[in-house]
């Protein structure tokens, strides 16, 4: 191929070799003609990106986790076997239901109906008095065990009271001495009728016996008659004299029988008083006795056990045998804030936390809203911070965490969820200024 000629700015000409002639020939790749329009465009994607990308400015601080209604551990207060198993695990239960029983020498079933029992004397006690309850049979319970002892003790109590009350000593005794105050008191209303009557007689005599008295100072009548009439007033004096003695022993009677009504009736209120608390005392140690060997639910909710649980299976005294979560319970994050950053916290602001328990990578994280900030701070310099969990226990990967008392972890408050492009112009304007 020949060689070509090229004119130069001085008119002169040149000759270019192959070579040359290829390499001013070459059309360019597209990539290299379109390189700075490529450039562009993936430098606006970045930008737009960058408006819908946001960065949130975070304060993190340590957090612990607290609940209103805790989940209740039931431990086993003595050490021994299981001896029945009345729930399975993540069972409903009610208040005061039994879960298990635990090794003893009673029988629980007459445990429990001697528990009805005392519980259903005591209303009646209340209601009807004590004669109510010792009026019925004392049950017979033989399997009663450690409560062997007790139970008898009071059955001695209840057989003294109702000999008292049931038989009819007390009500015959009182009716009794009832009848002879009303005697009494007739017999005192009579002799005061026969004392006025004596007293109006005697003031006649008296009356008699100065006229009489006056006519023997003028030697009408003779001494000797005189002396008659006052022997009558002396005998009315002393008709007087014992009807006043007979009054006032008739007092004294019915001050004696009155004694013996207040007696009597204190002796019946020491007898209540000493059934009651017998009673009370039984229900003491058979309430203590179902707390030692039975295994009951606090308050309602779901039963979750501790561990796999057998019967037959040993406890030690202490240990804890099932979970309880209550049916209402309410969860919220405590957080104690530094002072740095601290300015930037507003109620409404979201919280990310991390329980130390859980790892986020395998549970994820829980969620919650900033509803308390404090206003003064503790001992530590640090202000306590409360969150509301807006989705409970639930993580962000749709896993339920069990609550434990004390359960810690690391929270992160979103106190400005910026977006990228604001966080870049934002250090931008920071260096200009500078």
């Amino acid at each position: 191929m020949p060689d070509q000629t090229s004119t130069l700015r001085n008119g002169e000409t040149e000759m270019l070799t192959e070579e040359g002639q290829d390499l001013l020939g070459y059309r360019p790749n597209w990539m290299i003609r379109k390189g700075n329009v490529i450039l562009l465009l993936v430098l606006l994607m970045l930008l737009l990106l960058s408006w819908f990308i946001r960065y949130p400015d975070v304060v993190k601080t340590s957090a612990r986790l607290v609940a209103t209604n805790p989940p209740k551990q039931i431990t086993a207060r003595v050490s021994g076997s299981l001896t029945e198993l009345l729930v399975n695990n993540g069972d409903q239960v009610k208040k005061g239901q039994y879960l298990g029983y635990l090794h003893s020498t009673a029988s629980y079933s007459e445990i429990i109906q001697l528990s009805d029992w005392i519980s259903s004397a005591i209303i009646r006690g209340d209601t009807s008095g004590v004669e109510n309850i010792v009026d019925q049979q004392l049950p017979v319970f033989q399997n009663l065990g450690e409560l062997q002892v007790a139970y008898q003790e009071f059955q001695n109590r209840f057989e003294i009271c109702r000999q008292f009350f049931s038989n009819g000593y007390f009500p015959q005794k009182k009716q009794a001495l009832e009848k002879e105050l009303q005697y009494l008191n007739s017999i005192r209303e009579t002799t005061r009728q026969r004392r006025d009557l004596e007293s109006e007689q005697r003031e006649m005599r008296n009356n008699e016996f100065k006229v009489y008295e006056k006519l023997a100072g003028d030697n009408v009548i003779a001494p000797l008659e005189l002396n008659q009439y006052k022997s009558r007033l002396l005998g009315s004096d002393q008709t007087l004299s014992q009807l006043n003695a007979q009054i006032t022993a008739n007092d004294i009677s019915l001050h004696n029988k009155r004694s013996e009504i207040l007696d009597l009736n204190k002796q019946v209120l020491d007898l209540q008083q000493q059934f009651r608390s017998a009673l009370l005392q039984l229900k003491s140690a058979t309430e203590a006795w179902i707390n030692t060997y039975t295994l009951s639910a606090p308050e309602s909710g779901t039963v979750l056990f501790a561990t796999t649980i057998t019967v037959n299976q040993v406890f030690t005294s202490g240990q804890t045998v099932f979970f309880l979560q209550p049916d209402t319970s309410a969860y919220y994050i405590e957080m104690m804030a530094g002072q740095n950053g601290f300015g930037k916290l507003k109620k409404g602001q979201g919280v990310i936390i991390k329980v130390n328990g859980f790892p986020s990578t395998e549970y994820g994280f829980l969620r919650g809203e900033v509803n308390f900030l404090s206003d003064l701070p503790s001992a530590s310099d640090s202000f306590l911070v409360k969150a509301a969990l807006t989705n409970g226990l639930v993580t962000s990967y749709d896993k339920s965490i069990f609550f434990k008392n004390n359960l810690s972890g690391e929270a992160e408050i979103i106190t400005n969820n910026r977006r990228l492009t604001e966080r870049f112009f934002s250090v931008l304007r920071g260096s200009v200024r500078k």
